[in-house]
């Protein structure tokens, strides 16, 4: 009965279907479906796996502590790690069937139950706008350097045949507008995580569930105490 009263707050987010069918079209016109690698890495199933491992990351986790001042918040004045663990033990992030990734967050406070969920969702964001500018990054450098080349070869256009002119320039226009997409990628600074339902501070306690743990204790007091009669009136 004293136990104190906990809340538990959600936010869902869904994989970006749009980020998926732009990296279709920047791979070159590759079919998903007759590659399997390709096919595998642009899975519903396994994006929704990749936000699960960088919502779990210790990276993360330090983020929010650093943020909210969870140390405070938990009691706890010394031991980084033991915050982080309480902070892991509080949170929970599963994938349901459709890639919907659910983040709850259990806390005394319902609102800082509902921020910590939101901050979840924040750093993720985060986290992903850093990996994909990066990947856009490199292919910019990618492409630059592969644009030089061409352009080199094309002004030695005059000593090449037809057939080999008119492929090197096909891919220099290729080139040109991956490159300019790719410059394109790398100044975006729009949310990457499509955030289905935002999580609120709940009206009612998750936990402790006094009426199951009293009714729980009233029977197994009642199997103790018959028990503890029959062997008390055994020995009597």
């Amino acid at each position: 009965m004293l136990l104190p009263k906990m809340y538990a707050a959600t936010v869902s987010i869904v994989p970006p279907m749009d980020t998926l069918q732009r990296e279709s079209l920047l791979s070159g016109g590759l079919s998903a479906a007759k590659n399997p690698m390709l096919r595998q890495v642009m899975d519903v199933g396994s994006i929704s796996d990749m936000y699960v491992g960088i919502l779990r990351s210790r990276s993360v986790a330090d983020a929010l502590i650093e943020r909210f001042d969870l140390g405070k918040v938990y009691k706890v004045k010394h031991g980084f790690s033991i915050v982080r663990q309480i902070l892991r033990d509080r949170t929970s992030i599963k994938v349901g069937d459709e890639g919907i990734v659910a983040i709850t967050v259990e806390d005394r406070d319902p609102c800082q139950a509902a921020v910590l969920a939101n901050a979840y969702v924040e750093e993720l964001d985060r986290r992903n706008k850093q990996l994909f500018v990066g990947q856009a990054t490199n292919k910019k450098v990618f492409l630059e350097n592969r644009l030089r080349e061409i352009k080199q070869e094309l002004s030695q256009i005059d000593s090449m045949l037809s057939r080999d002119a008119n492929i090197k320039e096909m891919l220099f226009e290729l080139l040109t507008r991956e490159y300019e997409i790719a410059k394109i990628e790398e100044a975006k600074s729009m949310p990457t995580i499509q955030v289905l339902d935002r999580a609120e501070p709940p009206e009612k306690k998750c936990k402790p569930k006094r009426t199951q743990m009293v009714l729980l204790a009233g029977v197994t007091s009642l199997f103790v105490a018959v028990l503890a009669a029959f062997v008390r009136e055994h020995f009597a």
